[in-house]
């Protein structure tokens, strides 16, 4: 139990590590696009997923998608769409969660994701959330606190899309 507990927190540390060498900026003053600390953190992130699914109740709605095929298009092309979705997920998902080192590490990966992905393909902030995120954040609601178990279910479709989009990085 304590050698899974310190295997935990010595994951934790080491993204931790990592987030102060991201928030350098280059001689231009601007943040730098690092693929490599991306794909590293989505794989990390593919472990933690694991964990959180396994901590909340199974996603027993199976008529009902929060992450549909017409948002991942739109994840894919827009960085608006993009960045909203992760946002959902910090503030709207993993707020809800209770104090546990999975979810302090999902939120920081999630927060230097959209970070690195700005810094990859900067665009100007959107005021106006997008039609696919306001459906996904109000089916969320109408389905309450199994919403956020679902959310966390899908998981196992958000990172896939986050690795594709990792992979059109050049």
């Amino acid at each position: 139990m304590k050698v899974s507990s310190l295997f935990r927190w010595g994951h934790f540390f080491l993204l931790l590590c990592l987030f102060p060498a991201e928030s350098k900026k280059s001689p231009a003053g601007k943040h730098s696009c690092r693929k490599g600390l991306l794909s590293q953190v989505t794989e990390n992130l593919y472990v933690k997923a694991t964990s959180l699914k396994s901590s909340v109740p199974r996603d027993l709605i199976k008529n009902t998608r929060l992450l549909k095929k017409n948002t991942k298009m739109l994840f894919m092309t827009n960085c608006s769409v993009r960045d909203q979705l992760l946002s959902f997920y910090v503030k709207n998902v993993f707020s809800h969660l209770g104090a546990r080192s999975e979810k302090l590490y999902v939120i920081s990966a999630f927060q230097v994701l959209q970070a690195n992905m700005s810094a990859c393909h900067p665009c100007a902030p959107s005021t106006r959330v997008s039609s696919a995120v306001k459906n996904l954040k109000k089916t969320f609601l109408k389905l309450g606190e199994k919403g956020i178990h679902k959310a966390i279910h899908e998981l196992d479709i958000l990172l896939p899309w986050i690795q594709a989009y990792i992979q059109t990085i050049v």
